[in-house]
């Protein structure tokens, strides 16, 4: 066989899993990649292979995927797809992923898969807490909670806020006060499908650095990033690439972001006059067209909620 086919042992993270896309779309048909996400990738000609990693939310929608998974090929080409602390020091993370993938990125995009999930009296939000995961620690990259609590304060004059984590005791678990939500779906309730429904639909999504952020950028929904600390593998320039499109993505930075690379550090989160930057990226950025983005009709969603 002159060209065996290719094979990319990619990475697992969902947000990683997004990033990935953009240079899956520039791969031959019929590449093959080991993933515990093949949703995410079922629009494209890509043949998904098990990962069978022990990663808990991970193999959670592994083992219940409706996706059909192929044996890895044999022969093969194989490409391991990874950044760390070097990688990160020298570029962002499309930047390592050109270097390991061989291709430029297509531009950043997700499957839709279908109509909005829920469907409010007010435009929806969708807000991410703070969490810490067991099985991989990065403590000093959350924010102070206290400003997820503020903007969701903000949020809820003017839309039906939903916040979605999946925590389980002593594996995923909030760090400081959750923010205040109208619904909140905290261990999981949303399968991979639903949860980028809601990110596809909503009319804004505020997060930590973390999946949400390249969900949001792919579906051309506004996302505001709270940012924490370890700037040194989650600073705005590393976690996104000018071959985004990046027109409706906000930050809020400490005032002396610390861009240590350690998970444990005890970095400096302050965020000078956070509601007024917020309230202010908020009003020209989704109140400013939110007749446009968010004027869903009352039949489009398939689970009704209350008018808040």
């Amino acid at each position: 066989m002159l060209n065996p086919p290719i094979f990319i042992e990619g990475m697992l993270g969902m947000g990683d899993t997004i990033y990935q896309r953009a240079f899956l779309k520039n791969l031959p048909a019929g590449t093959y990649v080991k993933t515990s996400w093949p949703e995410l990738y079922e629009d494209l000609p890509i043949k998904p292979v098990r990962s069978d990693t022990t990663l808990r939310t991970q193999r959670k929608n592994e083992m219940q995927s409706e996706a059909t998974f192929y044996p890895p090929p044999s022969p093969r080409q194989t490409k391991r797809i990874f950044y760390g602390p070097a990688d990160l020091a020298r570029g962002s993370i499309f930047d390592a992923m050109r270097k390991q993938f061989g291709v430029d990125p297509a531009l950043l995009d997700l499957p839709s898969f279908g109509l909005p999930l829920f469907t409010a009296q007010k435009p929806i939000a969708v807000i991410r807490p703070a969490t810490v995961r067991s099985e991989w620690r990065s403590d000093s990259r959350n924010p102070d909670p206290d400003y997820l609590v503020q903007a969701s304060r903000i949020l809820r004059q003017n839309f039906f806020v939903i916040s979605v984590a999946d925590l389980k005791e002593g594996e995923e678990w909030l760090v400081g006060d959750e923010p205040e939500a109208d619904l909140k779906l905290h261990v999981g309730e949303l399968d991979i499908k639903e949860l980028m429904r809601l990110v596809e639909h909503a009319a804004v999504v505020v997060s930590p650095v973390g999946w949400a952020l390249p969900a949001a950028i792919a579906y051309k929904t506004p996302v505001y990033v709270v940012a924490g600390g370890r700037g040194g593998h989650n600073a705005p320039e590393i976690v996104t690439d000018p071959d985004m499109d990046l027109r409706c993505v906000g930050w809020a930075i400490p005032d002396n972001y610390c861009r240590c690379e350690a998970w444990d550090h005890q970095c400096d989160r302050r965020i000078s006059n956070f509601e007024s930057k917020f309230e202010a990226w908020l009003n020209e950025v989704v109140l400013s067209r939110i007749e446009q983005r968010a004027g869903i009709p009352s039949r489009a969603g398939d689970r009704a909620l209350p008018g808040i």
